[in-house]
């Protein structure tokens, strides 16, 4: 990297650096230590290597790892958005997808035929309750008719021998016969309610529970009722005893009946439940949702092992051959007429420059054109190193700057290395003066020597007087510098080394020819 300072004089406008000398014993000076002032054009460009790139690069990968079974493109081939560049060995893959499909299809069968066999059950036990068909429940209510039967003969019997033997005034049998019909009808009313809470859907269990106290309550208290009065038959008529005795054992044996009856329902009911349970369980089952997220997936890798381009542009990498698995990038994909050049600026020029700056590229291959560019990014860090750290290594940093190159033709290529000049000063028809023939004193003013109040005797001689001038610097480079002042004018003659001759000024010489 170099940077440069240049400026152009009109036509016939000489720069040289002389000495001033003697001659005879007058100063003499000669025509080499002075140049003619004109107006020119200065610039000052800041130079620096680069290489060519494209400007989006499209890079293509694959999300599978599989071996690649052919490639469709070359490098240099130039491609559309959605051409195959090559595919992947999918056999495999087409292998899992066809044992997902029959894995699913044999699971829905069993699933469908373990529905299809816990719902005929669950519809046989329904129709069972509905209908009272079962053997079981059969049986039950059979017991249930006799043991009623039973009990009422029994009950006709008591009452009729009863009557026969005029015990039905005495007041203190007749409460006794009182609290025994209470405490049957407490227990009636107990299993119906028992009853009513088993059918009753939101019935909690301890509702149940209670009910079921009440039951084993009601009946209790009707023993007791039955125990007293039966001590009062005892007491009165043996016989009479042994009625209401056959008469409770009948009752007894109509209550359990009845209970069995209810169990054969209950029993029914439960197997009805479980037989609905199996439909859901046979149904979930056959939930094969995981499954086709699995097939989808499948069949989702099966589409990506067709790698296509998503970008229309030449391909500029072909990195993957028939056989090798697909890892990394496959394939680079490149606009070749958009073009920048991928500059590095040290860190003393970096802020000579900025954004949408025009930039005159130039490749170094041989018969390049110079073309226009525009700044279109300036890095905001210098490079990193592998660590991430900023490491200049003693050196000055470099900043990446990217270089849009406006209208590239076929003779600049990516990967072309160039240079990038940047013109950070320009200014036409202005006054352009070496660095040296400039001179600045402590206080920071400049200054100029040129020949005035210049006169040639009769034999020719030409003396001339060095004369100083204070002058503004506009602009200083690295060797030239634009300058303004009163005193400068085209045609005068300046100087070029002032440092050197600052003690002649005031001074009258004699110019050597």
């Amino acid at each position: 990297m170099k940077k440069r300072t240049w400026f152009a004089m009109a036509a016939g406008m000489s720069v040289m650096i002389g000495t001033l000398g003697a001659c005879g014993k007058e100063e003499g000076l000669s025509e080499g230590a002075f140049s003619i002032l004109e107006k020119g054009s200065f610039s000052e460009t800041i130079e620096v290597d680069g290489t060519v790139e494209c400007a989006d690069p499209h890079f293509v990968y694959s999300s599978l790892t599989l071996p690649v079974t052919e490639v469709f493109v070359k490098e240099g081939d130039h491609v559309e958005a959605g051409d195959l560049l090559c595919v992947l060995d999918t056999r495999d893959m087409e292998d899992q997808i066809a044992l997902q499909h029959a894995a699913m299809v044999l699971t829905q069968k069993n699933a469908n035929t373990g529905v299809s066999a816990a719902r005929h059950q669950y519809d046989i036990y329904t129709e069972n309750l509905m209908n009272g068909n079962d053997v079981n429940l059969v049986a039950a209510r059979t017991n249930v008719e006799k043991a009623r039967e039973a009990f009422e003969m029994a009950q006709k019997q008591y009452e009729d021998y009863k009557q026969s033997v005029h015990l039905g005034m005495d007041p203190t049998l007749a409460a006794a016969d009182q609290a025994v019909a209470r405490a049957a009808t407490a227990i009636q009313q107990a299993k119906s309610m028992q009853e009513k809470l088993d059918d009753e859907e939101y019935a909690t269990d301890v509702q149940k529970e209670e009910a079921e106290d009440a039951v084993d309550s009601a009946n209790l208290q009707y023993v007791q009722a039955k125990q007293s009065r039966e001590n009062l038959l005892r007491q009165s008529d043996i016989a009479l005893s042994d009625y209401a005795k056959n008469m409770e054992n009948a009752e007894w044996t109509y209550i359990y009946a009845q209970a069995n009856y209810d169990a054969a329902v209950h029993a029914l009911e439960n197997a009805r439940d479980i037989s609905s349970d199996a439909i859901k369980q046979a149904s979930l089952a056959g939930d094969v949702s995981v499954e086709e997220l699995q097939l989808t997936q499948l069949e989702r890798k099966l589409v990506d092992a067709q790698i296509i381009s998503d970008f229309s542009g030449t391909v500029t990498a072909v990195n993957i051959e028939v056989g090798e698995n697909a890892t990394e990038v496959l394939f680079v994909i490149e606009d070749t007429k958009d073009l920048v050049l991928n500059a590095r600026v040290p860190e003393k020029d970096i802020n000579r420059i900025f954004s949408g700056m025009e930039v005159s590229v130039t490749p170094k291959a041989d018969n390049s054109d110079s073309y226009t560019g525009k700044i279109s990014r300036i890095a905001d860090a210098a490079g990193k190193n592998a660590s991430g750290r900023t490491d200049t290594s003693g050196e000055d940093a470099e900043y990446k700057v990217t270089i849009d190159i406006a209208s590239p033709d076929d003779r600049i290529r990516i990967g072309m290395n160039g240079e990038a000049d940047f013109i950070v000063y320009r200014k036409d028809n202005c006054f352009v003066l070496p660095n040296k023939a400039i001179y600045t004193d402590e206080e920071g003013k400049s200054y100029i020597l040129f020949l005035g109040g210049s006169n040639v005797d009769d034999k020719g001689v030409e003396r001339a007087t060095i004369q100083k001038a204070e002058i503004t610097v506009v602009y200083e480079g690295e060797s030239t510098s634009e300058v303004e002042g009163n005193a400068l004018c085209e045609g005068t003659r300046i100087l070029t080394d002032a440092a050197s001759n600052l003690d002649k000024a005031g001074t009258s010489v004699v110019i050597e020819r």
